[in-house]
């Protein structure tokens, strides 16, 4: 654990609000500072590339509290499949009906 790095968290969390998005030096990577849980800070990361204007592409992005939420979330997203997914609904976009279907097999 790097101690300069978790000093520096612990300084810029004194000096945010709840929920605030501080930016890192890191493109798309925001400190985000949880209301606390009884005597213990909540600390979550949000992940929200940048548009070439430099705004967040999305309102909210993934928040993630803990390194394994991260790395399940790589698997995911390294799936193969989810690609091909993706391009076929960017190829139907306008299609949705509003009803509600069970589960599909990809």
């Amino acid at each position: 654990m790097d101690k300069q790095l978790e000093s520096k968290i612990r300084e810029t969390l004194e000096n945010v609000k709840p929920w605030q998005r501080v930016p890192t030096s890191l493109e798309g990577v925001f400190l985000i500072k949880a209301p606390t849980r009884g005597d213990q800070d909540s600390i979550m990361v949000e992940i929200n590339p940048l548009d070439e204007f430099g705004r967040p592409i999305k309102r909210r992005g993934i928040f993630l509290q803990h390194k394994i939420q991260l790395e399940r979330f790589l698997d995911v997203m390294q799936e193969s499949r989810l690609m091909e997914f993706l391009e076929t609904i960017d190829s139907m976009a306008g299609t949705n009906n509003g009803e509600n279907v069970e589960m599909l097999k990809i």
